[in-house]
């Protein structure tokens, strides 16, 4: 195996077009590493970013968004007192994340990238309207974490592209946001479901904004939109938030493995979306839980 150290993102980027297939990158390597140890993954060229220092970076636009270099490790987007203060619920979630090694070592846009089912920040991130910015050499696009995800460990890069930066839109200050991870195995930390939810209100306690999105079940992050659009100009109460958790439990049609069946797991979203739900339109607070 070949291992090359680019020093910019253009070095990078024309190392993905010389080698093609042929190649994979790696960033923090805490998914890659174990991918390859065990021979599920054998690249003849690896294409390591840790020199990549343009990419480590977290601040705010003229808009207001948070701009996440590609290469900002979890634990310092989780430390990070602006992101703490703006995104509560999601430096509440990367805490959930492994442990603090992992946390140190990962980094978001291999999170991303690697399009893990069982991962909790991309439900999260789906209900805060992230974007993922792509590069290659001579052109840039943007896509929405909903069309970046494809599939298992699938998502829409070409081989010669690479992420660059994840963008996340600053919320409503009177949006609540919470998540709640249930683990069923005490030998590990991934989630059998996770669920996501964001609720807004008008001046007069209407709902005006309601998205939820559910991990750990399904390849990407799933989601409703024609059930919680319906919840836009209601008052939030229990009855309402039952409806919604049953309709995503009728819908979905999640996973069946060694940390639930699909029964088990069609029953639990239906719980953890109504009792998230019930947490954002009653709790002040913004934030993570593990079950």
């Amino acid at each position: 195996m070949r291992v090359h150290k680019p020093q910019s993102v253009a070095a990078t980027l024309q190392l993905l077009d010389e080698t093609g297939d042929e190649s994979k990158v790696i960033a923090g390597g805490t998914a890659l590493m174990i991918m390859m140890r065990n021979g599920l993954l054998l690249p003849e060229q690896l294409i390591a970013l840790e020199r990549l220092s343009e990419l480590d970076y977290i601040h705010a636009d003229s808009e207001g968004a948070i701009r996440l270099g590609a290469l900002t490790s979890l634990k310092k987007m989780q430390s990070c007192p602006e992101l703490r203060r703006s995104l509560p619920t999601l430096t509440a979630t990367l805490g959930l994340v492994a442990n603090h090694r992992v946390r140190q070592r990962a980094t978001i846009g291999g999170n991303l990238s690697e399009s893990d089912y069982a991962s909790d920040p991309p439900a999260v991130l789906t209900t805060l309207g992230c974007r993922v910015h792509i590069a290659s050499t001579g052109s840039q696009r943007v896509l929405p974490l909903s069309e970046f995800l494809v599939d298992y460990y699938e998502n829409a890069l070409e081989h010669n592209e690479l992420v660059t930066e994840v963008e996340i839109p600053r919320p409503s200050p009177t949006a609540r946001t919470t998540y709640l991870k249930y683990v069923s195995r005490s030998a590990e930390d991934r989630p059998c479901v996770g669920v996501a939810a964001y609720a807004d209100t008008d001046s007069s306690g209407r709902l005006t904004d309601v998205r939820v999105a559910v991990s750990g079940a399904t390849p990407t992050p799933f989601t409703l939109p024609s059930v919680t659009d319906d919840c836009r100009g209601a008052k939030p109460d229990g009855g309402l938030w039952q409806e919604v958790g049953a309709a995503y439990g009728a819908a979905i049609e999640p996973i069946d493995d060694v940390r639930g069946s699909a029964d088990y797991r069609k029953h639990l979203t239906t719980v953890l979306v109504r009792r998230a739900l019930e947490t954002v339109s009653s709790s002040g607070e913004n934030g993570a839980s593990r079950l």
